[in-house]
């Protein structure tokens, strides 16, 4: 992968605020500095009443950073809402003997109401009823918030089949008020509890000078292992470089020395082992197992270390059993110039391969560190923002992620439709939410930093920059025969500069010490 591909495809990872946050983003235009006062009881207004006649009552709930609304659809609005829903019957329901109406004409002939009821249904009548209500007073409700509602947060808590008690008249007729409560989450208050003009980080190098060049010989021993055979090996025991295949167990020594229980996961059998991988960290492994020949076996301790990956084996003494089934002997290709081009592409020697394996790893070492300060930067912003982050928003950004996660799965793993909808499924989603919980908001804490930050220094994206943004983004997809929706790619064209943005800003606005690699 070039230097460029790798900039691409991270910017894109850093830029987790792609198509997650659009609603906060409408929001927060509206408001960016105002710090609303706190109280740790609700607070109910005065009922309002609407110009339809709709009775609302506001109840504030700071801790929950949301408003209740108890709205009241009198019963003569429910009277005409009847109304409406029994003429729209009339001009689309076909019933024998009577004539349904033509496109844009009224019916000729009233359906009788208690035919006309058995006709559709009485439930699915009542609930056109209740959509009806709804649909007449839930706007005017929200006007009363719509100065500092999140948008499209609100959710009606009243039990739909409930409100049909308003309709329990004669063939179904408002018999009474109809009644129900909607919770709205409000914008976040967003306010910084440090200086975020003043924020120091500091980072861990991932590589300097001298681990690239050992890190640009380790590349290119693997290059060559890739092009090396394998030769079956029966008169030598095992050196170190070759490969075996063997069968290991481990099991736990204990305090006296005699054997304890067997140490889960550590027996394999037919395991493929490659002894020149630089990734085998067990120390003690490799000497105790070199010069082993075919079918032998042999037992030794190994105590784990302190920092093994996994903790129920950390500084345990373990007595492992080692049988080698195969072994093979690698031989590697003679250094010839002839293989440039397949250690690294588009080279002309081996000098000249080698000298692009320690630019690539260089290159790499450059960006990994640029991307560790963005995420420094961004984290330390994140710690001082004080913000309550409303539902809609983490279950918004919680399902992207889950989405992401799927589209790469099916992407890698070429998934059947029928496994992927097992893994869309409402249940295997919520799962998803409730386990990354702390994740997603984390997510979507930095996210909201970085768009008040965006804001308070009135950082904005140019005609151009966005134009170019959104071109490159249809190659891509056009590369690869990808559908898209162009009017997204804006949004997402939009988010990922002004995410570059905040990113940019951070790095000149921040105090980055650069610690050194924590290898030699």
């Amino acid at each position: 992968m070039s230097t460029s591909t790798m900039i691409s495809a991270s910017t894109r990872e850093l830029t987790s605020v792609r198509a997650s946050h659009k609603k906060l983003h409408a929001s927060l235009a509206r408001s960016v500095t105002r710090r609303a006062t706190r109280t740790r009881a609700s607070a109910t207004t005065a009922p309002v009443t609407t110009p339809s006649g709709v009775i609302v009552e506001r109840e504030d709930l700071p801790e929950q950073g949301s408003v209740k609304l108890s709205v009241r659809v009198p019963e003569a609005l429910l009277q005409k809402c009847y109304d409406a829903v029994v003429n729209g019957f009339n001009d689309t329901v076909t019933v024998p003997g009577f004539n349904a109406s033509k496109k844009g004409e009224k019916a000729k002939n009233r359906i009788p109401m208690q035919l006309l009821i058995n006709h559709v249904g009485k439930k699915e009548f009542k609930s056109a009823c209740v959509e009806e209500a709804l649909q007449n007073s839930l706007p005017e409700a929200m006007e009363l918030v719509a100065a500092n509602a999140l948008q499209d947060s609100e959710r009606i808590t009243t039990h739909f089949l409930d409100m049909f008690e308003a309709f329990g008249g004669m063939h179904s007729h408002p018999s009474e008020d109809l009644k129900y409560e909607v919770l709205v989450e409000l914008e976040p208050t967003i306010s910084f509890t440090g200086d975020y003009k003043a924020l120091s980080v500091k980072v861990q190098s991932p590589g300097d000078d001298n681990t690239a060049e050992k890190d640009a010989e380790v590349f290119y021993k693997n290059a060559l292992k890739d092009l090396s055979t394998l030769r079956v090996c029966v008169d030598r025991g095992l050196v170190i470089g070759d490969a075996a295949v063997v069968d290991v167990d481990a099991i736990r020594v204990n305090d006296d020395g005699t054997d304890g229980e067997p140490l889960g996961g550590m027996k394999q059998d037919n395991f493929q082992l490659d002894t020149g991988d630089e990734n085998i960290k067990l120390p003690g492994l490799l000497e105790n197992i070199e010069g082993m020949e075919v079918g032998e076996k042999k037992s030794f301790e190994i105590t784990f270390p302190g920092d093994w990956p996994q903790a129920y084996v950390r500084n345990v003494k373990a007595r492992f059993t080692v049988t080698v089934k195969e072994l093979f002997a690698r031989e590697f290709p003679k250094d010839d110039d002839k293989l440039a081009d397949k250690i690294f592409p588009g080279s002309t020697s081996i000098a000249d391969a080698k000298e692009k394996i320690l630019e690539s790893v260089k290159a790499k070492n450059k960006f990994d560190l640029e991307r560790a300060i963005d995420e420094a930067c961004v984290d330390a912003l994140a710690e001082i923002c004080d913000v309550r982050i409303p539902r809609s928003l983490i279950e918004e950004q919680g399902r992207n992620m889950y989405s992401e996660q799927l589209l790469a799965m099916q992407v890698k793993q070429k998934m059947s439709p029928k496994a992927l909808e097992s893994l869309a499924s409402a249940k295997m989603v919520n799962e998803y939410l409730t386990k990354q919980k702390n994740e997603i908001e984390k997510v979507c804490r930095r996210t909201i930093a970085c768009e008040q930050v965006i804001k308070l220094e009135n950082l904005s994206v140019t005609g151009e920059e966005l134009h170019a943004e959104v071109e490159k983004a249809k190659s891509e997809f056009e590369e690869f025969g990808t559908e898209y929706n162009e009017n997204q790619l804006y949004v997402q064209a939009q988010e990922t500069l002004e995410a570059k943005l905040a990113f940019k800003w951070l790095k000149e606005n921040c105090k980055v010490e650069i610690l050194p690699p924590s290898r030699n």
